[in-house]
């Protein structure tokens, strides 16, 4: 770093000298320069000589006068710099050098584009010991990952690595089965439930994890503090431990539903003592596969748990790095060799290479469009809703990106959507597609609210639902803003329309439950209040429902009675597509588009491709 200081007073000396013109100078003036003596003048022309950044030619003999040509520009060294610091780990100093020098779009994506090539596996073995850390380039922080605020994909996946609960989805999807509870039980009714903890079992900051854990972890859920969720609609009528490791809960009605509930990643157990500390959101403390040891705004580092109680991770390290670049700029899918990225998962964007995905799948949750109905105005009209609902075709919106990655939606649930699309083809019904003359002209314009997600993909289609709507006459006002301010309940209840997208994952029940009950989500709040008292009764109905099958009937019916409301609209599923390198074994793309890093290993012999 010394040495760039040298070489920025030189740039100071020369100002913007053209690369390789030789300048005439003499060691006393490079002393003053420098503050230095004129023989520490000739260490530092040495070292600068041998790094390559100048051409020093000494003058020989009395009254000859030396000369100097600066052979790197300055944009070359600030890059090597930040480069050098990224090596040694430190890519917030990297970053922040190119911040400090001005660093402008070009030098940016220079850096973005070296970055690529320090992704991917990287294996450092000696005789006794191999450490495996997988380096992935991601576009956004996440400086909150406590499970109970968690909204979105990328961080639910983080908190299934670092995190456990007390019982899971077993492997077919639809069971549940033990995981830190080994066994529970239930009496007739459905209203007292008795869970029972494993022994031994550790948290990340190596205290035992306790029937008092899980017990302050669900009060802190059901409290007020997260605003409601479908937590704070839990009958609960009380709690209490049975010794060190038995967990009783006790319902004020029949509740079939807990056991799929406290499988959600929301549920997940948390330690009395870490979670209270004000780090927690940033660095939290769970009993999961990987502990999170570092969490800024330039890199997320997952180290592997060795004391996990279901057995240790292979992956030793897992490094996120933070590169707003990657929101909009491709990650190459030229060298799935193992040489650059191995893994691509759906959140990075990619080339067109016409290399095909290696796993090709819909997503869990779709994007939908929600109406206003708080207050009085044009959409209280169910006739304009529909006409608005037309104007947001979702064929013809997506025209303009890869329809290749985008599929009609009916439903939350692509499941669902094949469902109901199988329906209205066996029944003869055909969607009205014709736009037509809408049947109200709004007096001011309808405020449309959405966020920035990955390449934008939400703010071109809210403005492209804008630029269709206004050559019908109808004005509409697009305002994007961050997630965090997205979901204040304020923002959303200004709001006439949203265009937001839906997060599930394997369990519909449960996610239906989430999206309708919680604050930060839109659906309910945008309900006029006789649909909403409507839509609360018949979710309580499903709550009670004993029988799993007869239970998904009442949600799916739920759902189709809302889009018959004109509620909401749904529009579209995203397919997740993701490559990996053959090298990798392990790959199992979880609800949220990831693979979990639990389950990934290297094969370092496998033939490449």
């Amino acid at each position: 770093m010394r040495l760039a200081e040298h070489f920025f007073k030189l740039r100071q000396l020369f100002g913007d000298l053209e690369a390789g013109r030789a300048l005439e100078t003499t060691l006393d003036q490079l002393a003053d320069v420098w503050h230095c003596t004129p023989r520490n003048v000739k260490w530092i022309l040495r070292r600068l000589s041998m790094a390559g950044w100048i051409a020093w030619s000494p003058g020989r003999g009395r009254g000859n006068r030396s000369t100097l040509a600066l052979t790197a520009s300055g944009s070359d060294v600030v890059l090597l710099l930040a480069q050098e610091a990224t090596d040694k780990g430190r890519l917030q100093d990297g970053i922040r050098l190119l911040g400090e020098h001005g660093a402008g779009e070009d030098m940016r994506e220079r850096f973005a584009r070296w970055l690529e090539g320090r992704f991917g596996y990287h294996i450092d073995a000696d005789e006794n010991r191999q450490t495996d850390t997988l380096r992935l380039p991601f576009y956004r922080a996440m400086p909150n990952l406590d499970p109970a605020w968690t909204l979105r994909r990328t961080e639910w996946h983080m908190v299934r690595q670092a995190f456990d609960t007390l019982v899971r989805r077993g492997d077919d999807g639809q069971t549940v089965v033990p995981h830190l509870a080994y066994y529970w039980e239930s009496d007739s009714t459905g209203r007292i439930w008795t869970f029972y903890l494993r022994k031994g079992v550790l948290f990340h900051d190596k205290t035992e994890l306790r029937a008092e854990d899980a017990r302050y972890t669900l009060e802190r859920l059901t409290s007020a503090e997260f605003g409601r969720t479908e937590w704070t609609e839990l009958p609960l009528a009380g709690m209490r431990t049975i010794g060190p490791y038995g967990l009783e809960i006790r319902l004020r009605r029949p509740y079939w539903l807990l056991p799929q509930l406290l499988a959600s990643p929301r549920a997940s157990i948390l330690p009395r003592s870490a979670a209270r500390s004000r780090e927690f959101a940033r660095l939290p403390v769970g009993s999961g596969p990987f502990r999170v040891t570092e969490n800024g705004d330039s890199q997320i580092v997952l180290e592997a748990f060795p004391a996990y109680f279901a057995g240790r991770a292979q992956l030793d390290r897992v490094e996120l790095w933070i590169l707003p670049e990657t929101s909009h700029r491709p990650s190459a899918l030229t060298e799935l060799d193992g040489e650059t990225i191995p893994y691509i998962h759906p959140f990075q964007l990619h080339g067109g290479s016409g290399h095909p995905p290696d796993i090709e799948r819909v997503e869990a949750g779709c994007t939908y469009l929600t109406f206003q109905r708080n207050r009085p105005g044009p959409l209280e009209s169910g006739e304009f809703r529909n006409w608005l609902i037309r104007a947001a075709d979702p064929n013809l919106m997506n025209a303009e990106l890869d329809p290749r990655k985008h599929r009609p939606a009916r439903s939350f649930f692509p499941e669902w959507s094949l469902m109901e699309m199988e329906t209205e083809l066996r029944n003869g019904m055909k969607r009205r597609t014709e736009l037509g003359p809408p049947p109200i002209f709004p007096e001011r314009p309808l405020r449309l609210l959405t966020y920035r997600i990955l390449n934008d993909s939400l703010e071109r289609n809210a403005r492209w639902l804008r630029d269709r709507c206004a050559a019908a006459g109808v004005k509409l006002e697009v305002e994007v803003r961050d997630y965090e301010d997205f979901i204040r309940p304020e923002a959303i209840d200004e709001a006439d329309l949203v265009l937001a997208n839906a997060v599930a994952d394997e369990n519909p029940v449960v996610s239906f439950l989430r999206l309708m009950y919680d604050d930060r989500h839109v659906v309910r709040r945008h309900l006029s209040s006789p649909v909403r008292e409507r839509l609360h009764a018949r979710l309580l109905e499903a709550e009670a429902e004993p029988e799993p099958g007869e239970r998904i009937r009442l949600v799916r019916e739920i759902e189709r009675w809302l889009s018959d409301e004109t509620a909401l609209a749904f529009l579209y599923h995203l397919k997740q597509m993701t490559y990996f390198d053959e090298r990798l074994i392990g790959v199992q793309v979880n609800p949220y588009g990831w693979a979990d890093f639990y389950r990934l290993a290297l094969r370092p012999f496998a033939s490449r491709r």
